[in-house]
């Protein structure tokens, strides 16, 4: 089940899961996407998805992902 509060389109590209991890980020409201080093999140996402739509991945899992990449 997708709890993710951010946009539900349909592409299917790099671009659409960097806007994908950055609206996931900034709905916080706790975070920038500044905080985080987005391509890196993205590219560790998409291996472990095997696609470039992220709603499909357990939130839980894409945070452990993106906790990885805060920026000191």
């Amino acid at each position: 089940m997708n709890t993710f509060g951010v946009r539900s389109g349909t592409d299917s590209s790099r671009e659409s899961a960097v806007e994908f991890v950055i609206d996931a980020i900034e709905s916080t409201g706790a975070a920038t996407r500044d905080d985080f080093d987005i391509d890196q999140i993205v590219t560790t996402v998409h291996a472990l998805a095997d696609d470039w739509d992220f709603r499909t991945l357990q939130p839980d899992t894409f945070w452990r992902v993106a906790s990885t990449f805060i920026r000191a």
